[in-house]
């Protein structure tokens, strides 16, 4: 399997994002007159305008970094050895560059679980004090169509796209067993109800992987601009069996937790000739 996902795609971001890790929005927003200023948008038009290559839209960001990458390849890979029986989620999955690294393992192993991602395509809902946050209403905003574009790109078959807040799409919406679950809702309230539905149909041996969970008295030096998260992971996960792992993801924040109850597992391996492209 090739690493562009991993790697390659963050060369770009690292290098586009290198200026913007020095000078702030406030300066830039000063200098071109606006009262609001999205710099990601500013360094897409000049990262275009100097090398001729589009960018595709997104007002995110960096949602994810090459450790956080890698631990999920690691996790995906995993429930797939080992035969955890269900099928794969992404809730909150954005543009979908995340969606085409688990699909790409998913083809990987050849295999048939269905996936399927869920977003509302119209950005964070408004924050409540318990989330911390300064990021306002319809950050991340984007589109169905910038999803579609990222598969059609690799050339990979569309996921099941579910297009709605999560409280709307979760109750009927979810396969009945889940083998691997990501949760990328970013405030206490999305984060919650997603364990609500997705917890009770993760299978024995399923991975829960959560990003923006940061344990500051675990990891001090984490990314804790999102404490809605841990605190309703902890508050749910309270009375379970579970609980929930600090994994190191570099400058970012995410955990996990692997669903109890799981044994014998019946390794499988991935089929070669397809990591060898």
């Amino acid at each position: 399997m090739d690493n562009f996902f991993i790697t390659e795609y963050f060369d770009w971001r690292i290098k586009r994002f290198s200026l913007l890790d020095r000078v702030s929005s406030r300066v830039l927003s000063k200098l071109l007159g606006k009262t609001e200023f999205r710099s990601a948008d500013f360094f897409d038009k000049i990262y275009t305008r100097l090398t001729g290559n589009a960018i595709i839209p997104s007002t995110s960001g960096v949602m994810t970094n090459i450790e956080q990458r890698m631990n999920m390849y690691h996790f995906v890979s995993q429930v797939l050895a080992y035969g955890v029986k269900g099928d794969f989620v992404e809730l909150g999955c954005n543009t979908g560059v995340s969606s085409v690294l688990i699909k790409k393992l998913l083809q990987a192993y050849d295999s048939d679980r269905k996936f399927s991602v869920y977003d509302s395509f119209e950005g964070l809902p408004s924050a409540k004090p318990v989330d911390g946050t300064f990021y306002k209403e319809g950050y991340c905003e984007t589109s169905e169509d910038v999803l579609r574009e990222n598969f059609k790109i690799y050339n990979l078959p569309l996921p099941e796209i579910h297009k709605g807040w999560f409280q709307d799409t979760l109750p009927n919406g979810l396969p009945e067993q889940i083998a691997f679950a990501y949760l990328d809702g970013d405030f206490y309230d999305s984060i919650l109800v997603s364990l609500r539905y997705v917890y009770p149909k993760l299978t024995p041996g399923a991975v829960c992987l959560i990003d923006d969970y940061c344990d500051p008295q675990i990891n001090p030096k984490g990314w804790n601009r999102l404490p809605g998260v841990k605190k309703a992971c902890d508050e749910y996960l309270a009375d379970k069996p579970e609980k929930i792992e600090f994994i190191y993801s570099g400058s970012y924040s995410h955990a996990f937790f692997r669903k109890a109850g799981f044994s014998n597992p019946e390794m499988r391996r991935p089929v070669a000739s397809t990591f060898d492209k």
